[in-house]
């Protein structure tokens, strides 16, 4: 749970110190006003990265020469985190003031999230798949951080020589042979398990919701073991030289997302694509639940493209979580909705919301 957020210089956020607490938090405000700001500040204080922007620069206040987020978590023990980017271009992470593995640092807090960009999971290509898919393992499985990154690497070299000719791919596809092995088992499992969950999260809105289900689909199946990976690697050889990129293995997967037994992409409105998203993301977040990693969640514009009703079906199911963050530009759509601290977002400023004596007003 994140107990306290310093920003300084980042965005279009006031430095300040804020003090959230536990459960829900509905942060209201205008369009342009810091509320996508401070879900990414949060975002980026836990995870090292931000949803926005794969720059950090982007993330200076304009004007600026850096940034510096620092965070109180609370769990079993109090941890301080911080990330941040210098004056002189370097960007930086620490765990209770000292340099740290990347790994240990998502193993701090987890979290979930529904924002602008994730609508790509839904409807855009394959990688913002594979993305969420890792962020899924990860999440759960810290350590699985180095199962990517020895993938990473050994994916590499092989496109490293394919681009020479090709010559001298055994050994790597050796290596390859053994890491996609690993990763495609963990994506498999971590799939099964949140279509598990996902089913659940479904039943526990207690309507007549379509079904939601996933789908992995692995580029090499790694049931038989690496040894029958290997030969698929060795089998794809001479296409691969052919055409000097890398044909098999986890960059090459896709996870189908399928809402009334078809492709969601195909045949959702924006408004089911909403919905089935934010299901999805709660879905997550009670498989993190279950493992004992409460996560923290943020749902950016939660309410847009939502009616009121699909509001008051989805609330239940996160107003009980350790801690959620939710942005809205409409407050009169929460008005009767319980459960949550309300807080003003204006001008980069985070205060209590002041409520009128005379009722919420009529939007225009």
């Amino acid at each position: 749970m994140l107990a306290q957020l310093t920003c300084r210089s980042f965005r279009n956020l006031s430095d300040a110190d804020w003090h959230p607490g536990a459960g829900c938090h509905l942060l209201l405000g205008a369009n342009g006003a810091g509320k996508t700001s401070l879900l990414e500040a949060i975002y980026l204080l836990v995870t090292t990265r931000s949803f926005r922007t794969s720059q950090l620069e982007d993330c200076v206040r304009w004007g600026g020469a850096g940034f510096h987020l620092e965070g109180e978590i609370e769990g079993t023990e109090r941890v301080s985190l911080a990330v941040g980017r210098e004056p002189g271009g370097g960007r930086y992470r620490s765990i209770n003031g000292t340099s740290a593995p990347l790994a240990s640092h998502l193993g701090v807090q987890p979290t979930v999230s529904w924002t602008a960009a994730d609508h790509e999971i839904l409807s855009g290509l394959p990688a913002h798949r594979r993305r969420f898919l890792d962020q899924g393992v990860v999440g759960l499985k810290p350590a699985a951080l180095a199962v990517l990154a020895r993938y990473r690497r050994a994916l590499g070299q092989k496109r490293e020589l394919l681009s020479q000719g090709g010559r001298g791919l055994a050994p790597w596809n050796e290596v390859l042979a053994e890491t996609i092995t690993e990763l495609v088992g963990l994506r498999q499992h971590y799939v099964e398990l949140l279509q598990t969950e996902l089913r659940q999260t479904v039943a526990d809105t207690g309507e007549e919701l379509p079904a939601i289900d996933i789908r992995y689909r692995p580029s090499v199946a790694a049931d038989g073991g690496a040894e029958v990976v290997l030969a698929r690697l060795a089998e794809a050889g001479e296409r691969e030289r052919e055409e000097k990129r890398a044909l098999l293995g986890p960059h090459r997967d896709d996870l189908v997302v399928l809402w009334r037994n078809r492709p969601i992409r195909r045949v959702a409105s924006a408004g089911e694509r909403k919905l089935v998203g934010l299901v999805l993301t709660i879905a997550r977040g009670r498989l993190l639940e279950g493992a004992r990693r409460p996560p923290i969640y943020l749902l950016d514009d939660a309410d847009a493209e939502l009616d009121r009703g699909r509001l008051e079906l989805l609330w239940p199911l996160v107003a009980g979580a350790p801690q959620v963050f939710v942005s809205s530009n409409r407050p009169v759509v929460w008005e009767g909705i319980e459960g949550a601290t309300r807080w003003s977002v204006k001008g980069g400023e985070v205060g209590p919301e002041q409520r009128s004596a005379r009722g919420p007003e009529t939007p225009a």
